[in-house]
């Protein structure tokens, strides 16, 4: 897909994530253990053959730039073509509920202009499948469409983030008759986010959109126009993780833990690529009893964990009790703590006898660096 080049939006509608975004973009939150989001859809990308690759980004972005680094890991750091960081229109953007916002892409013309090759790609920050793009490319040229938007048949969102879902109707031969947003049906698919067109095609939306005042891509270009344009829908068939907020980040990390699911997104089909970070093995120590786990290097654990995901360098001490958690980087552990449905932001260091539990539904999450004392609830 040398005639590709790849655009990952910036995900506008950060207030449903809490104090996750608090100090980092959506595309910057951690997943999976070692992972971030943006590591999907840049993963599937540079998978396909995609070599040049802009990842528009908020206010919140030293994580983001941190973890991607000059994007060696993907192999992007290269004297042509490569991985750019571009600023989004606004900066401020927590009003803006724009699903793909023009604008953005607009602002950064001038890269647009000088890319060489000949489609675009765009693709949200959050939406975690492990999908060959290089069949999507295939399907768009076989139906000529003028955009080709992935889609998965039977995808559940969770009831308060079905607003924010943009819901394909589909008419003979995998043709879009209809587009709503927050809006479903019993024949409605969900769209994954993930756009294909020719970079003349959207260059040319994006100066209609100037002219209009109206940059949302989805309800005023896709939803206003679908009788008009040749939008086709791609069928994604493996596994779908559409990260719309913290109560649907916590459900699909902790899907992670079933072996089928894990097994499907990282080791099926093409790899999943992130920053590497050197480290010491997880160490059980005598005495821990561990059940159902996902681990990464340099975690420490005396005590006993169940059903929970244990990011980099946890420590927990001995006698502690972790359940159906999620335990962010370097979080500490000391002894008797009991934990049940939380989680724990990079850095939260829980003291000895602690109990902090909460219902699946609602999970409790403590704030980055945060130190929770005896008579915390």
């Amino acid at each position: 897909m040398k005639d590709v080049m790849g655009l990952i939006h910036h995900i506008k509608d950060e207030k449903a994530f809490g104090e996750i975004t608090k100090n980092r973009c959506v595309a910057a939150i951690p997943f999976g253990g070692k992972y971030r989001l943006v590591d999907f859809p840049l993963s599937n990308m540079v998978n396909a053959g995609i070599s040049n690759i802009g990842i528009i980004t908020s206010f919140n972005m030293r994580s983001l730039v941190d973890h991607l680094g000059r994007g060696e890991e993907w192999g992007l750091d290269r004297k042509q073509d490569g991985l750019f960081i571009l600023p989004a229109a606004a900066m401020d953007s927590s009003e803006n509920k724009r699903r793909l916002d023009l604008e953005d892409i607009y602002v950064n013309l001038d890269y647009l202009d000088k890319c060489r090759q000949e489609y675009v790609l765009i693709s949200g920050s959050n939406i975690i499948c492990n999908l060959d793009l290089r069949k999507v490319l295939a399907f768009h040229q076989e139906k000529k469409a003028d955009i080709t938007v992935v889609y998965k048949e039977g995808y559940q969102f969770l009831e308060r983030d079905k607003q924010r879902g943009v819901y394909l109707e589909k008419g003979p031969g995998k043709r879009i008759s209809a587009v709503n947003v927050g809006i479903s049906s019993p024949k409605a698919v969900v769209s994954l986010d993930i756009y294909l067109m020719k970079k003349a095609f959207l260059l040319k939306l994006l100066q209609e959109c100037v002219k209009k005042g109206r940059w949302d891509f989805v309800s005023d270009v896709l939803a206003e126009r679908v009788k008009q344009l040749k939008i086709y829908g791609y069928a994604h068939k493996g596994y779908l993780a559409i990260v719309n907020s913290w109560q649907s980040l916590f459900k699909h990390e902790m899907e992670l833990l079933d072996g089928q699911v894990l097994q499907e997104l990282f080791f099926s089909k093409g790899k999943i690529y992130t920053k590497i970070k050197d480290g010491p093995p997880a160490r059980y120590c005598e005495g821990s009893k561990i059940r159902n786990v996902l681990t990464t290097n340099g975690c420490f654990i005396e005590g006993s964990v169940e059903n929970s995901i244990l990011f980099r360098k946890v420590k927990i001490g001995k006698g502690a009790v972790i359940r159906n958690s999620i335990l962010m980087p370097k979080v500490e552990i000391e002894e008797d703590v009991v934990l049940d449905n939380v989680i724990l932001e990079k850095g939260v260091h829980v003291h000895k006898g602690i109990k902090l539990t909460s219902n699946k539904k609602d999970p409790v999450i403590i704030p980055k660096n945060k130190e929770v004392w005896e008579g915390c609830n």
